[in-house]
């Protein structure tokens, strides 16, 4: 797949508090992972709001992404060997590990990780069942798909970030081949639509950016995006109201719905790190 670097837009302090499991260190050389510190400036440059912010909107772009994957599975008629909502889930950890340069790509996969763990535990502090029936996979099983996959993509400069967030040595020691399998599974599809050029093909139809700062993300990952790659059919993304803490890919208009609720739950999980 094309390798692409982008730097993180503002700088973030993210403390992950809320990791499912408790790694001991893996090698002699790491044996705990040292604290995250403010990544670029000085944290006092940064308000309580903005850092909250920044990473709710991290957290939603992930989202995005595994929409993304949906789009993509059904526009470039890719197959799925197994549930289509873990090859979506798939889809946006390889994302957040190839189009972001090093720093940016760890935030965004703490804020994923934060998002799911959160999510784990109001599942499991509610009493409500786990739907294993369910096509989504359980909450901590998602938080550790990407914790893997991120991981997998470059072990050696990563180890001790898995580690904080949890990730055990037994799981850890396949995270490189699963990292390697997901590339060869989604890279053709990604290098097709890399392949044919900057484009027009995603099409914003959310609110006025000005008005809504994950509005404001949103069409700018769009922008980005245009200018990477282009699909054989148009994908409409837009920015509403559901009625639900959601996000979700509709064929019958070839279009990605990310829900204000779902924003508004991210910000929740991010005021609460």
């Amino acid at each position: 797949m094309l390798r692409l670097f982008r730097a993180l837009l503002a700088p973030i302090l993210i403390v992950l508090s809320l990791s499912p499991a408790v790694a001991e260190g893996w090698s002699k050389a790491t044996n705990t992972a040292d604290p995250v510190e403010e990544t670029g400036a000085d944290a006092g440059d940064i308000s309580p709001e903005d850092a909250a912010l920044y990473m709710a909107q991290d957290a939603v772009l992930s989202i995005f992404y595994h929409e993304m994957g949906h789009a993509l599975i059904d526009i470039l008629q890719a197959p799925v060997l197994g549930l289509e909502e873990d090859a979506a889930d798939v889809l946006s950890a390889l994302l957040i590990n190839e189009l972001w340069d090093e720093e940016s790509s760890e935030a965004k996969l703490r804020a994923t990780a934060a998002f799911w763990a959160a999510s784990a535990s109001e599942t499991m502090t509610s009493g409500e069942m786990q739907l294993n029936y369910g096509v989504h996979s359980p909450d901590d099983r998602r938080y550790f798909t990407y914790v893997c996959l991120w991981y997998g993509a470059s072990p050696e400069t990563r180890e001790a970030v898995a580690i904080e967030l949890g990730l055990p040595e037994d799981r850890a020691m396949s995270c490189p081949d699963e990292f390697d399998l997901a590339n060869r599974s989604w890279g053709p599809f990604l290098d097709r639509a890399y392949r044919a050029g900057a484009g027009s093909s995603l099409i914003w139809e959310g609110p006025d950016p000005e008005d809504d700062p994950f509005a404001a993300m949103l069409v700018e990952e769009v922008d980005y995006l245009n200018s990477l790659l282009s699909l054989p059919q148009d994908l409409t993304i837009t920015l509403a109201s559901c009625g639900e803490a959601n996000a979700f890919y509709d064929p019958s208009v070839v279009g990605v719905t990310m829900c204000t609720e779902i924003t508004e739950w991210a910000m929740d999980v991010a005021y609460n790190q």
